[in-house]
């Protein structure tokens, strides 16, 4: 009997430990038009974007670029140099999307999907 109060009380404290606990993002990922996308020169540039899906006021968000960086235009993984070259062959006339995913704490990019 002693046995079984022991086992409920250690589960009832642990799970208002947990419920407790705050949830952190790690990793965000930001859907927004490739108009509002700046893509460095070189990868261990930084890249700039706009949280918004159409032209907007917000501010910039500023994320670095890493040699772990992966970029994908249309569904194929691509270097950065050959990411660069899409990016600015896109027709300013037609609605491209760019999805940056970074990691919040440090700041850095893990990927980038160029798409229509």
């Amino acid at each position: 009997m002693m046995d079984y109060r022991r086992i409920v009380s250690i589960l009832a404290l642990t799970l208002c430990m947990s419920a407790t606990a705050d949830i952190v993002t790690v990793i965000d990922a930001v859907e927004t038009s490739a108009a509002n996308v700046n893509v460095p020169t070189s990868l261990n540039g930084r890249l700039t974007f706009k949280p918004c899906a159409e032209a907007c006021d917000a501010e910039f968000i500023s994320v670095r670029l890493t040699p772990v960086t992966q970029f994908v235009v249309r569904g194929q993984q691509v270097n950065f140099a050959d990411f660069r070259r899409a990016f600015y062959k896109v027709p300013r006339n037609r609605i491209y999307y760019a999805l940056v995913s970074y990691d919040t704490e440090n700041r850095t990019v893990t990927s980038v999907h160029l798409g229509e």
